[in-house]
């Protein structure tokens, strides 16, 4: 990886501004989860907003990737940046003087992640310009290597400042790492994109968009199981307040110590992807996908909260190893004239059913626990495994 930072300094910020922001996000996801459960005491409750954090961004995808094709994606992460810098810093004010409810949070979570659903797809658009196309893999593995870090330090500092500064200090925090990122992805020199004579309407990139969906049958084979997945997936954020508070009486630290073994498995994967110099992709999603699939029932069995951490680290080291490997799967076979839309209409679709997925996990662990919500999970996941196994597209990558 450093090899990597060496050769391509454009890389180097880019990651940097990954690190900053992304320690920020964790430490706002901590708050946010902790302020709504201890405020209704309720799985249902932390489900709705997490609805709020992912719907909006689903609904504008298709808008957000014509713009990333359109225009300097690096000038709209930067946008977004600043965006999400400003309705953060005004969640905390409102916090700070306890002038903050439940429909003030939901609004400002909404903002939040309209701003993301434009900055994701500029960047994961943006990172093949970035580096040769053999280290491509090697890239997405230090950007998720990002995720990992960040989930391991955010949720112990955030959990740390929430016990000893208070909740609107971790949404200050977020709110400055905003400004940082912006002003690292400033510094990064974007490649001129392909120019067109005449540029299609809108409808047109759309309709271009579905079209090359369809040319491309391996991403098309492969969007009904990340999107059942992505549906099980959700009882994870749900559930972890539940074990922490409810399971194993401990609060706000407890909480912060689960999040970061999710993201130290998240790191460690992210870690073993960025060293490897090369490795066959349909080999490396099964193991992944059945490593998240046997950790779900050790995490709902647990009761023992070391246990369930490693559970947690288990599930995030597969998380990370799919993540990686399909986003190199799927930058491998576009073009970059039309990488931004299709990465954002592949991310819609793949998470089109994650906000209802927040209320129905919310509800069944309302009604089956969370143990009855994770091994549903866990059995879902490792038939699509044994699917994917089966998929002859897939054997041929």
């Amino acid at each position: 990886m450093i090899e990597l930072f060496r050769t391509c300094p454009n890389f180097l910020r880019f990651w940097l501004s990954q690190a900053t922001s992304q320690i920020g996000d964790r430490i706002h996801s901590l708050a946010l989860i902790w302020l709504v459960y201890k405020w209704s005491n309720s799985a249902l409750a932390v489900g709705m907003i997490l609805i709020a954090t992912s719907l909006p961004g689903i609904l504008i995808s298709p808008l957000a990737g014509i713009l990333c094709d359109r225009f300097s994606r690096r000038k709209i992460m930067i946008i977004a940046d600043l965006v999400r810098s400003a309705v953060v810093a005004w969640v905390a004010w409102q916090s700070y003087t306890n002038a903050l409810d439940y429909n003030g949070l939901i609004c400002a979570t909404v903002v939040i992640a309209m701003a993301a659903a434009f900055f994701n797809p500029a960047a994961l658009a943006l990172i093949p310009n970035l580096v040769e196309r053999g280290a491509l893999t090697r890239a997405n593995a230090a950007s998720q290597l990002v995720a990992g870090l960040s989930a391991v330090i955010g949720p112990l500092f955030g959990s740390a400042l929430i016990a000893t500064i208070g909740v609107p200090m971790a949404f200050g925090i977020n709110s400055i790492s905003f400004i940082v990122s912006a002003l690292l992805i400033f510094l990064v020199h974007e490649q001129p994109m392909a120019q067109t004579s005449t540029k299609p309407s809108f409808l047109g990139e759309m309709r271009a968009g579905r079209e090359a969906l369809r040319q491309a049958p391996l991403i098309t084979a492969l969007l009904v199981p990340i999107m059942v997945i992505n549906f099980f997936f959700a009882a994870i954020p749900v559930v972890l307040p539940v074990l922490a508070e409810g399971i194993f009486q401990a609060g706000a630290t407890g909480l912060g110590i689960l999040m970061s073994c999710f993201g130290g498995g998240m790191f460690i994967g992210s870690l073993l992807l960025s060293m490897a110099r090369q490795q066959k992709e349909r080999t490396v999603t099964l193991i992944g996908f059945s490593l998240m699939g046997c950790c779900f029932p050790l995490i709902a069995l647990s009761q023992w909260l070391p246990l369930t951490g490693l559970g947690l680290l288990g599930v995030g080291i597969g998380l990370s190893i799919v993540n990686i490997t399909l986003i190199t799967i799927f930058q491998k076979l576009l073009d970059d004239s039309s990488r931004g839309k299709i990465m954002a209409l592949v991310t819609g679709l793949a998470l089109s059913l994650q906000p209802i997925a927040y209320g129905v996990m919310g509800i069944a662990t309302e009604i089956l626990k969370p143990a009855g919500a994770l091994l549903a999970g866990g059995a879902v996941i490792l038939l699509v495994t044994f699917y994917l196994a089966s998929l002859k597209l897939l054997k041929e990558v």
